[in-house]
Protein backbone atom coordinates (compact mmCIF):
# COMPACT_ATOMS: atom_id res chain seq x y z
CA UNK A 1 0.00 0.00 0.00
CA UNK A 2 0.85 3.26 -1.06
CA UNK A 3 1.88 6.40 1.67
CA UNK A 4 1.14 9.47 1.53
CA UNK A 5 4.09 11.55 1.97
CA UNK A 6 5.37 13.16 5.61
CA UNK A 7 6.42 16.78 5.49
CA UNK A 8 8.97 18.20 7.70
CA UNK A 9 8.08 21.75 9.59
CA UNK A 10 11.41 23.09 10.57
CA UNK A 11 10.76 26.01 12.32
CA UNK A 12 13.91 28.36 13.14
CA UNK A 13 13.62 30.32 16.33
CA UNK A 14 15.80 33.34 17.78
CA UNK A 15 13.87 35.86 20.45
CA UNK A 16 10.40 35.60 19.03
CA UNK A 17 8.71 34.48 22.76
CA UNK A 18 5.43 37.16 21.43
CA UNK A 19 5.06 34.76 18.33
CA UNK A 20 6.52 31.54 18.48
CA UNK A 21 3.49 29.80 20.24
CA UNK A 22 1.23 31.12 17.61
CA UNK A 23 3.79 29.69 14.91
CA UNK A 24 3.61 25.74 16.75
CA UNK A 25 -0.43 26.21 17.15
CA UNK A 26 -1.17 26.92 13.28
CA UNK A 27 1.27 23.81 12.23
CA UNK A 28 -0.40 21.47 14.90
CA UNK A 29 -3.83 22.92 13.06
CA UNK A 30 -3.41 21.66 10.08
CA UNK A 31 -5.61 20.10 7.88
CA UNK A 32 -3.00 17.15 6.51
CA UNK A 33 -1.69 15.32 9.42
CA UNK A 34 1.13 13.41 8.14
CA UNK A 35 3.68 15.97 9.26
CA UNK A 36 6.23 16.10 12.16
CA UNK A 37 7.94 19.48 13.76
CA UNK A 38 11.22 20.32 14.22
CA UNK A 39 12.22 23.39 16.14
CA UNK A 40 15.74 25.02 16.10
CA UNK A 41 16.67 27.25 18.42
CA UNK A 42 19.20 29.73 17.82
CA UNK A 43 20.41 30.28 21.25
CA UNK A 44 17.53 32.85 22.41
CA UNK A 45 18.06 35.33 25.33
CA UNK A 46 14.21 35.58 25.94
CA UNK A 47 11.54 33.31 26.98
CA UNK A 48 11.51 30.90 23.85
CA UNK A 49 12.78 28.24 24.81
CA UNK A 50 10.31 27.80 27.92
CA UNK A 51 7.21 28.33 25.35
CA UNK A 52 8.64 25.87 23.12
CA UNK A 53 9.17 22.89 25.45
CA UNK A 54 5.94 23.94 27.39
CA UNK A 55 4.15 23.49 23.89
CA UNK A 56 6.25 19.85 23.75
CA UNK A 57 5.01 19.11 27.02
CA UNK A 58 1.41 20.45 25.78
CA UNK A 59 1.38 18.12 22.75
CA UNK A 60 2.90 14.89 23.55
CA UNK A 61 1.08 13.19 20.26
CA UNK A 62 2.58 15.52 17.67
CA UNK A 63 5.85 14.73 16.37
CA UNK A 64 8.23 17.05 17.69
CA UNK A 65 12.06 17.39 17.82
CA UNK A 66 13.57 20.09 19.60
CA UNK A 67 17.33 21.18 18.81
CA UNK A 68 19.19 24.07 20.74
CA UNK A 69 22.29 25.57 19.45
CA UNK A 70 24.77 26.67 22.14
CA UNK A 71 25.66 29.79 19.79
CA UNK A 72 24.07 31.85 17.60
CA UNK A 73 25.03 30.65 14.28
CA UNK A 74 22.47 32.93 12.04
CA UNK A 75 19.09 31.56 10.24
CA UNK A 76 20.90 29.47 7.06
CA UNK A 77 22.45 27.18 9.64
CA UNK A 78 19.19 26.80 11.80
CA UNK A 79 18.02 25.44 8.24
CA UNK A 80 21.08 23.08 8.11
CA UNK A 81 20.71 21.80 11.34
CA UNK A 82 16.85 21.19 10.55
CA UNK A 83 17.18 19.68 7.18
CA UNK A 84 19.33 16.94 8.78
CA UNK A 85 17.26 16.04 11.35
CA UNK A 86 13.83 16.17 8.69
CA UNK A 87 12.46 12.60 8.19
CA UNK A 88 9.96 14.14 5.71
CA UNK A 89 10.07 14.10 1.66
CA UNK A 90 8.95 17.49 1.92
CA UNK A 91 10.64 20.48 3.83
CA UNK A 92 9.21 23.67 4.95
CA UNK A 93 11.42 26.48 7.03
CA UNK A 94 9.01 28.09 9.00
CA UNK A 95 9.76 31.62 10.45
CA UNK A 96 8.82 31.83 14.01
CA UNK A 97 6.84 34.94 14.22
CA UNK A 98 4.59 33.58 11.36
CA UNK A 99 1.44 31.77 11.13
CA UNK A 100 0.11 29.12 8.23
CA UNK A 101 -3.31 28.49 7.34
CA UNK A 102 -5.21 25.18 8.08
CA UNK A 103 -4.21 24.11 4.58
CA UNK A 104 -0.47 25.09 3.97
CA UNK A 105 0.57 21.73 3.59
CA UNK A 106 -2.40 20.05 1.52
CA UNK A 107 -2.04 22.55 -0.81
CA UNK A 108 1.96 22.72 -1.71
CA UNK A 109 2.17 18.81 -1.40
CA UNK A 110 -1.04 18.88 -3.66
CA UNK A 111 0.99 20.82 -6.17
CA UNK A 112 4.10 18.98 -5.44
CA UNK A 113 2.02 15.70 -6.52
CA UNK A 114 1.04 17.30 -9.70
CA UNK A 115 4.91 18.55 -10.82
CA UNK A 116 8.29 17.79 -10.30
CA UNK A 117 9.50 21.29 -8.76
CA UNK A 118 12.01 21.34 -6.84
CA UNK A 119 10.05 24.02 -4.58
CA UNK A 120 6.36 25.50 -3.94
CA UNK A 121 6.28 29.12 -3.20
CA UNK A 122 2.64 30.59 -2.17
CA UNK A 123 1.25 34.04 -1.76
CA UNK A 124 1.34 35.70 1.54
CA UNK A 125 -1.02 37.24 3.95
CA UNK A 126 -0.28 40.75 5.62
CA UNK A 127 -0.23 40.64 9.16
CA UNK A 128 0.61 43.21 11.62
CA UNK A 129 2.31 42.19 15.53
CA UNK A 130 -1.32 42.05 16.78
CA UNK A 131 -2.73 39.61 14.00
CA UNK A 132 -4.68 42.17 12.53
CA UNK A 133 -4.86 41.24 9.03
CA UNK A 134 -3.83 43.93 6.47
CA UNK A 135 -4.06 42.60 2.81
CA UNK A 136 -4.40 39.25 1.13
CA UNK A 137 -2.87 41.06 -2.15
CA UNK A 138 0.20 41.91 -0.89
CA UNK A 139 2.85 43.49 -3.22
CA UNK A 140 5.27 40.95 -1.45
CA UNK A 141 4.18 38.50 -3.43
CA UNK A 142 3.54 37.35 -6.93
CA UNK A 143 -0.06 38.29 -8.50
CA UNK A 144 -1.96 36.91 -11.70
CA UNK A 145 -4.36 39.54 -11.64
CA UNK A 146 -4.73 43.53 -10.57
CA UNK A 147 -6.93 42.46 -7.39
CA UNK A 148 -8.01 38.99 -5.64
CA UNK A 149 -11.45 37.44 -6.40
CA UNK A 150 -13.55 39.19 -3.96
CA UNK A 151 -14.71 36.77 -0.82
CA UNK A 152 -17.06 37.16 2.41
CA UNK A 153 -14.83 38.63 5.04
CA UNK A 154 -15.53 35.24 6.63
CA UNK A 155 -14.04 33.11 3.99
CA UNK A 156 -10.70 34.89 3.91
CA UNK A 157 -8.65 31.90 5.31
CA UNK A 158 -10.21 29.46 3.57
CA UNK A 159 -8.43 28.49 0.64
CA UNK A 160 -9.76 26.20 -2.65
CA UNK A 161 -7.77 23.53 -2.76
CA UNK A 162 -9.71 21.71 -5.22
CA UNK A 163 -9.06 24.34 -8.11
CA UNK A 164 -5.44 25.66 -6.76
CA UNK A 165 -3.98 28.04 -9.53
CA UNK A 166 -0.09 27.97 -10.23
CA UNK A 167 2.85 28.58 -12.69
CA UNK A 168 6.24 26.66 -13.41
CA UNK A 169 8.96 28.44 -12.88
CA UNK A 170 12.72 27.25 -14.29
CA UNK A 171 16.26 30.32 -14.87
CA UNK A 172 14.47 31.30 -17.98
CA UNK A 173 11.62 32.76 -16.05
CA UNK A 174 13.55 33.72 -13.32
CA UNK A 175 17.00 33.93 -13.82
CA UNK A 176 19.49 33.21 -10.97
CA UNK A 177 19.84 35.94 -8.83
CA UNK A 178 16.58 37.81 -8.85
CA UNK A 179 13.63 37.50 -6.69
CA UNK A 180 10.26 35.92 -8.07
CA UNK A 181 8.62 34.64 -4.86
CA UNK A 182 7.55 35.48 -1.44
CA UNK A 183 9.49 35.02 1.96
CA UNK A 184 10.97 31.85 4.13
CA UNK A 185 7.82 30.51 5.50
CA UNK A 186 5.70 30.64 1.93
CA UNK A 187 7.76 27.93 0.46
CA UNK A 188 7.89 23.95 0.67
CA UNK A 189 11.26 21.76 -0.69
CA UNK A 190 11.06 18.85 -2.05
CA UNK A 191 13.99 17.27 0.92
CA UNK A 192 15.92 15.71 -2.23
CA UNK A 193 16.25 18.83 -4.30
CA UNK A 194 17.97 20.67 -1.33
CA UNK A 195 20.13 18.08 0.65
CA UNK A 196 23.28 19.65 -1.30
CA UNK A 197 22.30 22.50 0.87
CA UNK A 198 24.18 20.40 3.97
CA UNK A 199 27.03 20.59 1.78
CA UNK A 200 27.37 24.72 2.21
CA UNK A 201 30.35 25.34 4.81
CA UNK A 202 30.10 29.00 4.34
CA UNK A 203 27.08 30.14 6.36
CA UNK A 204 28.53 33.48 7.86
CA UNK A 205 27.41 34.77 4.74
CA UNK A 206 23.36 34.26 5.09
CA UNK A 207 22.64 34.71 8.47
CA UNK A 208 19.96 37.00 7.99
CA UNK A 209 17.94 36.25 5.16
CA UNK A 210 19.28 32.99 3.79
CA UNK A 211 16.02 32.59 1.43
CA UNK A 212 17.97 34.45 -1.16
CA UNK A 213 20.43 31.64 -1.48
CA UNK A 214 18.28 29.19 -0.83
CA UNK A 215 15.23 29.55 -2.98
CA UNK A 216 17.88 30.84 -6.16
CA UNK A 217 20.07 27.36 -5.97
CA UNK A 218 16.76 25.42 -5.42
CA UNK A 219 15.12 26.90 -8.20
CA UNK A 220 19.01 26.38 -10.06
CA UNK A 221 18.89 22.96 -9.13
CA UNK A 222 14.52 22.09 -10.20
CA UNK A 223 12.81 24.81 -10.88
CA UNK A 224 9.73 25.99 -8.43
CA UNK A 225 6.10 27.30 -8.61
CA UNK A 226 4.18 29.49 -7.13
CA UNK A 227 1.08 28.98 -5.80
CA UNK A 228 -1.62 31.48 -6.49
CA UNK A 229 -3.33 31.45 -2.98
CA UNK A 230 -2.26 33.13 -0.03
CA UNK A 231 -0.91 30.46 2.59
CA UNK A 232 0.83 32.12 4.95
CA UNK A 233 0.56 35.13 7.78
CA UNK A 234 3.63 37.00 7.08
CA UNK A 235 3.80 39.05 10.37
CA UNK A 236 5.43 43.14 9.82
CA UNK A 237 6.75 43.69 13.21
CA UNK A 238 9.63 46.38 14.20
CA UNK A 239 11.82 43.34 14.91
CA UNK A 240 12.25 41.42 11.59
CA UNK A 241 13.71 42.46 8.00
CA UNK A 242 10.12 42.71 6.38
CA UNK A 243 8.88 45.29 8.92
CA UNK A 244 11.13 47.87 6.78
CA UNK A 245 9.39 46.86 3.42
CA UNK A 246 6.74 48.98 4.01
CA UNK A 247 3.40 48.36 2.40
CA UNK A 248 1.78 52.08 1.46
CA UNK A 249 -0.74 51.22 -1.29
CA UNK A 250 0.52 49.64 -4.08
CA UNK A 251 4.54 50.39 -3.75
CA UNK A 252 7.10 48.97 -1.59
CA UNK A 253 9.43 51.36 0.57
CA UNK A 254 12.25 49.62 2.03
CA UNK A 255 14.55 51.88 3.94
CA UNK A 256 17.93 52.37 3.62
CA UNK A 257 19.24 48.80 5.45
CA UNK A 258 17.01 47.05 3.91
CA UNK A 259 18.06 48.41 0.61
CA UNK A 260 21.95 48.19 1.58
CA UNK A 261 21.39 44.35 2.48
CA UNK A 262 19.55 43.91 -0.94
CA UNK A 263 22.11 45.21 -3.09
CA UNK A 264 25.10 43.31 -0.75
CA UNK A 265 22.93 39.41 -1.25
CA UNK A 266 22.64 40.48 -5.32
CA UNK A 267 26.28 41.33 -5.55
CA UNK A 268 27.52 38.38 -3.38
CA UNK A 269 25.05 35.65 -4.51
CA UNK A 270 26.83 34.79 -7.79
CA UNK A 271 30.13 34.25 -6.65
CA UNK A 272 29.36 32.57 -3.17
CA UNK A 273 27.12 30.01 -5.44
CA UNK A 274 30.13 29.65 -8.05
CA UNK A 275 32.29 28.83 -5.26
CA UNK A 276 30.25 26.44 -3.51
CA UNK A 277 29.64 24.35 -6.56
CA UNK A 278 34.19 24.76 -7.53
CA UNK A 279 34.45 23.40 -3.67
CA UNK A 280 32.05 20.81 -3.88
CA UNK A 281 32.11 19.71 -6.87
CA UNK A 282 32.15 15.90 -6.14
CA UNK A 283 29.43 16.17 -4.17
CA UNK A 284 27.38 18.03 -7.60
CA UNK A 285 29.36 14.88 -9.16
CA UNK A 286 28.04 12.52 -7.56
CA UNK A 287 23.77 13.75 -7.26
CA UNK A 288 23.58 15.83 -10.74
CA UNK A 289 26.65 14.20 -12.84
CA UNK A 290 29.86 16.39 -14.12
CA UNK A 291 27.42 17.54 -17.23
CA UNK A 292 24.93 18.70 -15.55
CA UNK A 293 27.18 20.30 -12.51
CA UNK A 294 28.60 22.36 -15.76
CA UNK A 295 25.13 23.85 -16.76
CA UNK A 296 24.78 24.53 -13.67
CA UNK A 297 27.63 26.55 -13.03
CA UNK A 298 27.58 27.94 -16.33
CA UNK A 299 24.22 29.08 -15.40
CA UNK A 300 24.55 30.95 -12.69
CA UNK A 301 27.44 32.67 -14.57
CA UNK A 302 25.47 33.97 -17.43
CA UNK A 303 22.62 35.22 -15.33
CA UNK A 304 25.24 37.81 -14.72
CA UNK A 305 23.43 39.43 -18.16
CA UNK A 306 20.19 39.54 -16.60
CA UNK A 307 21.65 41.99 -13.68
CA UNK A 308 23.42 43.85 -16.46
CA UNK A 309 19.36 44.21 -18.25
CA UNK A 310 18.09 44.86 -15.03
CA UNK A 311 20.84 48.01 -14.07
CA UNK A 312 20.08 49.39 -17.52
CA UNK A 313 16.13 49.79 -16.80
CA UNK A 314 17.17 52.54 -14.23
Amino acid sequence: MLNLPLISFVVTSYNYEKYILKTLESIKNQTYKNFEIIVVDDKSTDNSVDIIKQFIKDNPDLKIQFIEHNENLGQLKAFQTGLKSANGQFVSFIDSDDVIVKDYAAAHLKIHMATNVAFTSAQIIEIDENDNIHTLHSPSSPQTNPAMEIMELGDLLNIDIEHLNFKILDTKSAPFGGWFWSPTSSAMFRKSAIEILLKYKETDNWKICPDKFVFNLANLIGGSAIIYAPLIGYRRHKLNAGNSTYICGNKRYNNDLTTKLNIENNIKIRPLTLKFIIQERESFYKLFGKKNTAKLFLTVVFSIFYVTKQILKF
